[in-house]
């Protein structure tokens, strides 16, 4: 009775300042998703699951402090609003920037204030408060006292509030820093001139609170975190506690609810738990065992997956050169160095140079009257690109004997990866998922398409998204967040810190098979790169580590990775005695799904969705239109009058589109908008229709499958979804599928 009256008094609280809330627009185009148009403060707990699937206490021991907060844009050198009201509200945990903030406005410096009562007993234990990422530097205070201060915006923490928390009336206040693109921090994608002015691959900044706060009651001896190491048959893991306790910690392994076996060891000190005809976490079965830890009068209910991961061998095939090849090309993968000039116009210049050089295996040559050229060109490439026609060039590939290679193993033998590209931005949220079944969609949608693997680019997702992949049976290429552009000396510290934190919170889940340093050219050039990658290697012995997702360090072939970025259409690197082959990115094909508006006379037939054409109880296609722009997946709508018809009015939704329309003096039809900002869309190849980038994308894959029989292990397709006016993803930036069901079958 009296936790129902403290969960009434707070939320009376939230829903005394909630009318204040309302959505703002989400971008030039309004685009919001299915997800965040029902969100309402008013109504619901805002992202109100449990946020650390891994180290769960029972429901009484939190509170979500997800909600409605004061709010306003800072200076650098305000005093501490303390006792002030600010002048605007938000709805947290969405950035600033985002719509479904209600602010959906950028501000270097934010100010956030919360006054809320203890939902706990006042002598029960301690009172923790966790901030799951705030974007960039902050600085927190309670009922008047500094709490502490944070830098870094991709990683959780926590402050105790036991000392001056009251039963009611607490004050929180938030002060953020973030510059985005204008400060020396790593920042991914995240670009303020991309609000006024959108790009093709950099997008809305997502500062301030972004992750969900929630408070915690825990004993005043508690368990702190934990880390685990992982093979076939053991867990290894290692307990840090806070307070004077003096207990061991004791484990207890299930199979579900099933006991498997137990184990204790002292707080601080790493046990090996051997598990008895241990099942294997595998993407194809993804089993996880059920751990409970148990310090004292604390306990928490975590899970684990055994599994190895390894670089295995294999007989690589020998390679039958080509010798020259006139009028074809093979773009990308060009040697440090290239191009460089000839003396001669002669080809064999070209092919000579490439088998006097160490680690060139194909070549491409252009004469000096080609592409305004002042002398005959050779381009060495590391790898074989693909093969296009070139009136203005001859090129080939060089033979090779077999050799043995490696490939990735997971417990012990190859399954071959392919995936998406996932940058895990929103429309409506920017970082933040609208909701629980929002966040989990992208990688559901994953499984429906058939495919294995995410490369998470340039961001670290909250925990619930590791805990989906863990219980789905995902593999997660996890990238290291890059200052996107312009690094300095001043970027090596922060980029440090943040891959450091990166490894020690995620280490944990069994999804995560590999760190991605670098990408790119992005902050390489700052970077004494073997030094960098050995220290992450040092960090985690037990995943592969891939120097640099792109050129140009991945030249220095040092790690497991020899991994190289060709768009639109797939090439081939090579695997190679110490690393395996992987396509980090391709592909970039993009069908936009923009607005026609209402056209008159015009039908599109097919693509229509279960349960239509439907009778409308008004004889007006605005009816239909509406219809098709509230439902999911839809992207084209057909509308027949009462006067062409024997039913009344009909509408007709389509989850697809095709170049197909036909005149029909009895309909009405048009495709609505999916696009961030309409007919502004960029990609690698654009296509003309879904279909067409359904075909592009088969071809593509079957070139695939010609390259992993003989090198490659892992592919990454750009992308999962849209993003901004980046528009080439297999869903749209609404998370609306381009294809219909049946092109997706």
């Amino acid at each position: 009775k009296e936790m129902m009256i403290l969960v009434l008094l707070l939320s009376s609280l939230f829903l005394s300042q909630v009318g204040a809330w309302q959505r703002a627009k989400c971008g030039t185009a309004d685009l919001v998703t299915t997800w965040g148009a029902s969100i309402d403060p008013s109504s619901q707990d805002i992202l109100g699951d449990y946020p650390r699937p891994q180290m769960v206490r029972d429901d009484k021991s939190w509170q979500n402090l997800n909600g409605i907060w004061q709010y306003q844009p800072a200076q650098p050198n305000d005093p501490v609003p303390f006792g002030t009201t600010l002048s605007d509200t938000i709805l947290v945990p969405f950035p600033v920037e985002s719509c479904l903030s209600g602010i959906g406005q950028n501000s270097k410096y934010l100010w956030y204030r919360l006054v809320f009562d203890n939902p706990f007993s006042s002598n029960n234990g301690k009172v923790l408060i966790h901030f799951g990422a705030v974007d960039w530097q902050s600085s927190f205070w309670f009922n008047g006292e500094s709490l502490g201060n944070h830098t870094g915006g991709y990683d959780s923490f926590s402050f105790d509030l036991s000392a001056s928390i009251k039963n009611s009336e607490n004050e929180l206040i938030v002060y953020v820093y973030d510059p985005s693109e204008e400060g020396f921090q790593p920042h991914g994608k995240q670009f303020i001139s991309a609000i006024s002015n959108p790009g093709g691959d950099v997008y809305t900044p997502a500062s301030g609170i972004w992750q969900t706060v929630w408070l915690e009651n825990v004993p005043t001896s508690y368990i702190a975190n934990f880390s685990m190491k992982v093979d076939e048959t053991t867990l290894t893991i290692k307990v840090e506690v806070e307070g004077s306790d003096n207990n061991d910690v004791t484990f207890t392994v299930l199979n579900h609810t099933t006991v498997i076996t137990s184990s204790s060891s002292p707080a601080g000190s790493f046990v090996n738990i051997t598990i008895p005809n241990a099942r294997l976490w595998d993407p194809e079965d993804p089993f996880l065992y059920n751990l409970t830890i148990a310090y004292g009068s604390d306990s928490v209910l975590s899970y684990f997956g055994l599994r190895s991961v390894s670089l295995g061998y294999y007989e690589h095939p020998a390679i039958n050169g080509t010798g020259p090849q006139y009028g074809v090309d093979r773009p990308g993968d060009d040697m440090q160095g290239s191009p460089f000039e000839l003396s001669e116009n002669d080809p064999t210049l070209c092919q000579k140079s490439c088998e006097s050089t160490d680690g060139c295996v194909a070549w491409a040559y252009s004469n000096s009257t080609c592409d305004g050229n002042n002398a005959p060109l050779c381009w060495l490439k590391e790898s074989i690109p693909s093969a296009g026609p070139n009136s203005c060039r001859v090129s080939g590939v060089m033979s090779q004997p077999a050799y043995t290679a490696r490939r990735p193993f997971i417990n012990g033998r190859f399954l071959f990866l392919a995936g998406w590209l996932d940058q895990s931005f929103w429309p409506d949220g920017i970082y933040t998922a609208p909701t629980d079944e929002a966040l989990k969609f992208d990688l559901t949608a994953l499984k429906t398409f058939g495919l294995n693997t995410v490369r998470l680019h340039q961001k670290v997702n909250p925990e619930r998204w590791y805990w989906y992949a863990d219980t789905l049976g995902i593999v997660v290429l996890q990238d290291a967040v890059q200052k996107y552009g312009g690094a300095t000396q001043e970027t090596i510290e922060p980029f440090t810190e943040d891959i450091t934190r990166m490894i020690a919170s995620k280490s944990n889940h069994p999804c995560i098979i590999q760190w991605e340093v670098f990408n790119e050219g992005d902050d390489v050039g700052v970077f004494d790169v073997p030094q960098m990658v050995e220290y992450v290697m040092g960090l985690d012995k037990t995943r592969l580590v891939d120097t640099n997702s792109g050129v140009p360090a991945n030249s220095l072939h040092i790690a497991d990775v020899n991994d190289y970025h060709t768009y639109p259409w797939p090439g081939q690197p090579q695997a190679t005695s110490t690393q395996y082959a992987m396509l980090g990115e391709y592909g970039g094909v993009g069908a936009f799904c923009a607005p026609t508006g209402a056209q008159q006379g015009v039908d599109r037939p097919g693509n229509d969705m279960e349960g239509y054409p439907v009778v409308l109880s008004e004889n007006d296609y605005t009816v239909c239109e509406n219809m098709c722009i509230n439902t999911f997946n839809c992207l084209a709508w057909s509308f027949a009058p009462q006067s062409c018809s024997t039913t009344g009015a009909l509408c007709w939704l389509k989850n697809g589109i095709t170049n197909v329309t036909v005149p029909d003096n009895c309909r009405v039809s048009g495709q609505v908008n999916h696009e961030w900002v309409e007919n502004a869309c960029q990609s690698y190849l654009i296509v003309n229709t879904p279909q067409d980038e359904a075909d592009t994308y088969i071809q593509m894959t079957q070139m695939i499958s010609q390259y992993k029989e003989t090198d490659l292990s892992v592919v990454i397709y750009t992308q999962i979804t849209d993003v901004e006016r980046e528009c080439d993803g297999f869903l749209n930036y609404d998370r609306s599928s381009k294809f219909s069901p049946e092109q997706i079958d």
